[in-house]
């Protein structure tokens, strides 16, 4: 499994090396992410940790993939499922860009859950 920590934005490349450690950014995200074996469709499967004091919801990330000579081949986005506390994570899913060797990846949006007393 691969880990990527990011504030703005990070850039995944997919190859064997799913333990190398990307240089840690300030921020409240960090993302892990590998390739989902599924016999129909290419699928990469990630985790959103929320490294921040606050709880967050409606995290959605906003997926860029480029081939291997750093051209656009493609653009989604994703959810990442439930609420997030403290310290904890979650996972998201999407389809692999055809042509798609690198992915950057950016936190497009998030909510902080409102706190009672």
């Amino acid at each position: 499994m691969r880990v990527v920590r990011f504030d703005v934005g990070l850039i995944l490349m997919p190859t064997a090396a799913w333990g190398q450690d990307q240089p840690a950014a300030t921020g409240a995200f960090r993302v892990t992410w590998q390739p989902q074996t599924h016999p129909v469709a290419s699928r990469m499967e990630g985790r959103v940790h929320n490294e921040s004091r606050f709880p967050v919801t409606n995290v959605r990330l906003q997926i860029e993939g480029f081939d291997g000579d750093s051209r656009p081949v493609g653009r989604t986005s994703a959810w990442a499922i439930g609420d997030i506390a403290p310290g904890g994570e979650t996972s998201f899913v999407f389809e692999a860009m055809p042509g798609g060797t690198i992915y950057q990846i950016k936190v497009y949006s998030f909510d902080v859950v409102s706190r009672h007393s």
